[in-house]
């Protein structure tokens, strides 16, 4: 049964075009386009917290730099508390090893030394990310040689090193971020895109490590992590707080009390947590310090990145934000890929937490080309390259790190 075409907007009651049997909008009042952003509604309150604080110093970075572009080029000064905090985490590993190592090499006795050795040890094999240690087996230049070739001229034009190996993803699978040596391709995305958008995004890719992102600097990948184990480590068992819940409504009357073997329990829990609470503090302390600078420090490097990759491309400032919201899937006619940057704008969403809104990166862009400066030069890629690119990338796309 055919649908029912709108002629005029409900709300507006401008004319409307046709669209077929994609979704009707109305492009002057803005009417059948959805702004509200649901994902915060089953956020708990601290994350929600969280939200409000990071969305407010991100649009204070925007503003700062929207009033001088120039800023964008520089690498933000909050690098270095960040580089400081991550290089603290790693101190103090060390640290810990050597105390162990120490412990090994004293003539206390041999059962106290083997249990401090199992403790100190152990915590550092819980907390350390080893696998980041370990040889990358993600695809090299005899599986995927164009890809890199490509990936080299394009890392050429943005001023950063050449990939070493390459890895790529699909259907939203989630990678975490890696150094400069690898160069990473969401599949989806490449295939959905034409000749610029595939040099956009390889562009994109490779400003990443330009050293103006610190969150994704080796050195702080491994330092997050690390104190992502020891807050996984410190938090507490939830068991140990049902327990606990249970015996304070007890006490409140619900039965005749706790017996003393219980009362012994709950204090040996509560003194616990008193014990590591100055452990607790510090590594909130440097969790807080390198994530809410790597927010605002991530910010103006994933904008710079973006402004380094319309540049080598060529590509306008909505066309390369179509790209990046995936209204570029052929078959999308026009008016279907405006509606979607609407949505994405107007809900204020983003491609990952790492990444600004659609709407910041859309406005940076917009304001740079209104920017009289020498634009540089658009790389060249042949369309054969790109299209022996997406067989090596099909080919590669099951997992491979």
């Amino acid at each position: 049964m055919a649908r029912v075409r709108l002629e005029n907007c409900p709300a507006c009651r401008q004319p409307l075009p046709d669209f077929g049997d994609w979704p009707a909008w109305c492009p002057a009042c803005g009417w059948g386009i959805a702004g509200e952003d649901a994902s915060a509604v089953h956020m708990s309150r601290f994350k929600r917290w969280w939200r409000r604080r990071t969305d407010a110093a991100e649009q204070s970075e925007l503003q700062r730099l929207l009033a001088n572009p120039a800023l964008l080029s520089r690498p933000h000064p909050r690098r270095f508390a960040i580089y400081a905090a991550a290089a603290a985490v790693h101190l103090t590993t060390l640290a810990i090893v050597a105390t162990g190592a120490w412990i090994m090499t004293t003539g206390v006795v041999g059962v106290i030394k083997i249990g401090a050795g199992i403790v100190i040890f152990g915590l550092v094999f819980i907390t350390v990310p080893a696998y980041r240690l370990r040889p990358s087996k993600a695809a090299g230049k005899a599986d995927a040689p164009t890809t890199l070739t490509v990936g080299a001229t394009v890392a050429a034009a943005v001023g950063v090193a050449a990939p070493e190996r390459v890895r790529t993803r699909s259907d939203g699978q989630p990678l975490r971020p890696t150094s400069g040596r690898m160069l990473t391709v969401d599949l989806d995305r490449w295939q959905g895109l034409d000749a610029p958008g595939r040099i956009a995004l390889l562009a994109h890719e490779r400003a990443h490590h330009n050293g103006h992102d610190p969150r994704r600097s080796m050195l702080v990948i491994l330092a997050s992590e690390t104190l992502d184990g020891w807050v996984a480590l410190l938090r507490q068992d939830p068991r140990t707080a049902a327990r606990r819940q249970h015996r304070t409504s007890a006490f409140r009357g619900r039965s005749a009390g706790p017996p003393m073997g219980r009362g012994l329990v709950g204090l040996s829990e509560l003194l616990i947590p008193l014990v590591i609470a100055p452990v607790y503090v510090v590594v909130f302390t440097l969790r807080w310090v390198l994530r809410e600078s790597g927010d605002v420090a991530g910010l103006r490097a994933e904008l710079y990145a973006d402004a380094l990759a319309t540049e080598i491309s060529g590509l306008y400032p909505t066309a390369y934000v179509d790209g990046l919201i995936g209204g570029t899937l052929g078959g999308v006619p026009d008016l279907e890929r405006e509606r979607r940057r609407r949505m994405a704008v107007a809900a204020g969403t983003r491609s990952n937490a790492m990444h600004p809104t659609y709407a910041a990166r859309l406005d940076m862009l917009t304001a740079l080309a209104h920017r009289p400066t020498a634009p540089r030069t658009p790389v060249a890629i042949s369309a054969a390259d790109l299209d022996a690119m997406t067989r090596e990338l099909v080919a590669l796309s099951t997992p491979n790190e």
